[in-house]
Formats: structure tokens, C-alpha cells, sequence
């Protein structure tokens, strides 16, 4: 019989408590340490999520929303967007003068009825006996002292409001590139409401509700739930905004082409563009297309009538192209309209930058006119065409030519009845400059 390890059984007493000891180190260690663990696997598969979610996004959704989510002029809005995750921008002052503008209206409703109940007792003056005369005058007398002592409460109020309306119109002006763009949309109309109906609550309230999205919608859960239904079930209704370009269904559940990993996948990388506390006035700016909200038809107000190109052209290219020929163009006012700092003669903003630069979605800018003269007009189609015929064909005909390697219907198809032969001259200017 072979000889044990541990002969004497103190020694085996000894070894099997330092085995179970070691045991239960071990042990306890991967106990300690599972929750740090599977929080790295949990990082390491979002991160992943996030990667596929990034591909998807770019394959199906950027043609629409831009490359990098600031959205397309009069296309789609923005999803790297700081209303879309609430970032509150003013620093809760417009909280605060919430809270006292609600205290206000609530002691001005105080004093009404003050009032009311004050007008009975003098009505009640004519024909009452004097014992019930006197009593009546005391009590308007302490219905007066309390008026005066809720005024004088109104009065302060209004000294702590003063600073805070004036730090929120300070956060206002700076906003005005984005408001100008959309942000806030319906500003100027909340506050003509609240300066017409004197209810200064008014625009307090839709300043809260506008700089966030779920509000605006409204929306009653968060950012991931509102982001993953708009992608399942789509939003019936936006081609009438967007020019036509509808929010399709993208789950298969739906009918869509996306399984539910898939939604997933987008839903964590959309969501992985918020910034926390991090946003900044030029996160904002940068937005290019804020979301659209359904007009009130009776506050539409028709602007001045515009001659589009294609009206005065009567939709015929070669007069399209005298016309805008016969034209001096203004290449700094066309790059304000192609990168859309500025709107056309009917009141539109294009961002052609927002596919163009680069060559993000479309081809790039500072390649174009000399890709028109060395490429395109070379191409048997365009045989004895000028770069400005080719140029405006491209803007008010888009899809009736696409550059290879580009998808078709990414730009939009109704420039010929929103630009005027100036802007296609001025935006001429601005891609002929880019000539060597």
C-alpha cells in the first residue's frame, strides 16, 4: 500500500482546513468582485450595441437625420440635439420664475375673491341697521388690510422676479442663431399671448415645455422609449412636414426591415449622443433642423408672394438658365443660403452643407465645379452643356440625374417652387468660386 502525502492525521487536519480556508477566500473573492465584473461585461456589450447601432444608423438613417444626427434643412430634425435629451439651458431660472409667477397668480386670485367678498358687505351697507353697519365696516376694514398685505407680497415677488427675467432674456438673445432656426418654434406667438391675455405664466410655461422634446410631444416615460416607438411604429403624418419625407416603420413587427436587436442597437447609439450636463450653446447651434410642430392653420399668415424659377421659367431648364444667366450672383449670400444662415426669397432654409461638406451625403462642395467640367460634362448625356446649366439642372431636377456612388431622393425634390433665379444665381456664385 502506497504511503500517504500527510501521514499523521494532525498534518491532514491541518491541510484540509487550509485547503477550505483557501476555498472560501477564493470564493469569496468572486463574490466580492462579480458586480465589478458584470458591469464591465455590461459596458463591453453596449459599447458593441452602440458600434452596430452607429453602422445601422449610418446605413439607413443618415440620409435623413445627417451623418452625424444634426439633422437636414427641411428634411428631417436632428437627434444629436440637446432638446431632445432636456437639456435645461437656463439653468433652472426659468424654474424659478415659474414658481413665483404661479405664487403671484395665486394671491392675485386671493385678492379677487378679497374683492368680491368686500363688494357684497357694501352692497349689504344700504338698509342694514347701525349694529350691523359697524360690523360691516370692520370687516372691509380687515378685508382692505389683508388686500394691501398681499399686494405688498405681489410687490416683492415682482422685486425677485426682476434679476431672473432679465438673466432669462440674457439666455434668449444668445439663443437666437438656433431660435432662428427653429428652437423654441412659436416663441414670438407665446409671447404675444402672454403680453395680450397679461398672464406673463404663459410663456414661462411654453419656454419649459418647448426646450424638451418628450414635453413638447408630449411624451410620459424617456428618452430610450420615445426614441425605440418612433422607430417601431414610425409617424404616420411627417411627409406633410418634411416635404414628403415620411418616418417610416423600421421594426419588423411594424413591417418594417429591422429585427428587434436591431432597434435596439440604434436606440443605444442615438441615446449615446447626450452629453449629461456637457451640452453647450454651440452644441446647439450646430443643430441644423430642429423638429417641426403641426401649424394652427388660422395663425397662418401668408408671406409675400415669390417668382420661383420654375414659375417664371415655366419649368423649361434652358429658361431656367438664361434666367438665372442673365443675373449678377452674390457668392457670400450664396454660401448663406447653401450652409442656411440665411433664407431664400420664399422664406426657406436649404443647409445644402449638411450633405454636401465633405461629401457627407452628396458630393463635396469644394469639388463640385471642377468635377462639373473634368467629369460630368464629358459624360455623352451632357454633351454641349455648360456648368450652369448642369449646375441648376442638379438643383430644381435632383433625381433625374444622381451622382454615381450617391443614393436617390436624399435631395429634396421641390427647390423649383421655393427658389427665385436670384438664389440660384447668388448659390452659382458661391460653388464657382470654389474653381481653380
Amino acid at each position: 500500500m502506497n504511503r500517504l502525502v500527510i501521514e499523521s492525521i494532525e498534518g491532514r487536519i491541518i491541510a484540509g482546513i487550509t485547503m477550505f480556508v483557501a476555498i472560501m477566500v477564493l470564493i469569496g473573492w468572486v463574490v466580492i468582485n462579480e458586480p465589478a465584473r458584470m458591469a464591465a461585461f455590461e459596458r463591453q456589450h453596449l459599447g458593441r450595441s452602440i458600434e452596430r447601432g452607429g453602422e445601422l444608423f449610418a446605413a439607413n438613417c443618415a440620409t435623413c437625420h445627417g451623418a452625424t444626427g444634426l439633422g437636414i434643412a427641411e428634411r428631417a430634425p436632428a437627434l444629436n440635439n440637446p432638446q431632445l435629451f432636456g437639456f435645461d439651458f437656463f439653468n433652472g431660472v426659468n424654474g424659478q420664475i415659474g414658481r413665483l409667477q404661479r405664487q403671484q397668480v395665486e394671491l392675485n386670485a386671493r385678492i379677487t375673491t378679497l374683492n368680491n367678498q368686500r363688494d357684497t358687505l357694501l352692497a349689504e351697507v344700504v338698509g342694514a341697521t347701525d349694529e350691523r353697519r359697524t360690523a360691516i365696516i370692520e370687516e372691509v376694514n380687515t378685508i382692505d388690510a389683508d388686500i394691501t398685505a398681499l399686494s405688498d407680497q405681489i410687490a416683492e415677488i415682482d422685486e425677485r422676479l426682476a434679476p431672473l427675467l432679465e438673466e432669462r432674456q440674457r439666455i434668449l438673445d444668445a439663443m437666437e442663431p438656433a431660435i432662428d432656426r427653429g428652437y423654441l418654434a412659436g416663441l414670438e406667438q407665446a409671447i404675444a399671448t402672454a403680453e395680450a391675455e397679461n398672464n406673463p405664466l404663459h410663456l414661462t410655461d411654453f419656454i419649459d415645455r418647448s426646450a424638451n422634446r418628450l414635453l413638447q410631444a408630449p411624451w410620459g416615460s424617456d428618452v430610450s422609449s420615445f426614441i425605440r416607438t418612433t422607430l417601431y411604429h414610425g409617424r404616420p403624418g411627417t411627409g406633410d412636414a418634411w416635404n414628403g419625407s415620411l418616418m417610416v416603420a423600421w421594426a419588423q413587427i411594424a413591417g418594417g426591415p429591422l429585427r428587434g436587436d436591431q432597434i435596439d442597437d440604434l436606440v443605444n447609439f442615438i441615446v449615446n449622443w447626450d452629453r449629461g450636463n456637457q451640452w453647450t450653446l454651440e452644441d446647439l447651434y450646430a443643430v441644423q433642423q430642429f423638429t417641426k410642430l403641426k401649424a394652427d392653420a388660422a395663425m397662418v399668415v401668408a408671406g409675400p408672394a415669390v417668382q420661383t424659377i420654375g414659375a417664371e421659367s415655366g419649368n423649361n431648364l434652358d429658361v431656367a438658365t438664361e434666367l438665372v444667366m442673365a443675373l449678377t450672383g452674390d457668392p457670400a449670400r450664396g454660401q448663406a443660403l447653401y450652409e442656411g444662415t440665411v433664407r431664400s426669397a420664399s422664406n426657406n432654409r436649404l443647409a445644402c452643407s449638411s450633405c454636401h461638406m465633405g461629401g457627407a451625403q452628396a458630393p463635396a462642395t469644394n469639388e463640385k465645379w471642377n468635377t462639373f467640367l473634368n467629369v460630368r460634362l464629358q459624360l455623352p448625356e451632357f454633351a454641349g452643356w455648360s456648368p450652369e446649366k448642369y449646375f441648376i439642372h442638379g438643383v430644381i431636377y435632383p433625381n433625374e440625374y444622381v451622382v454615381p456612388g450617391y443614393a436617390s431622393g436624399v435631395m429634396p425634390g421641390n427647390y423649383i417652387t421655393q427658389l427665385s433665379a436670384q438664389d440660384l444665381a447668388d448659390m452659382l456664385a458661391y460653388v464657382r468660386s470654389y474653381a481653380e
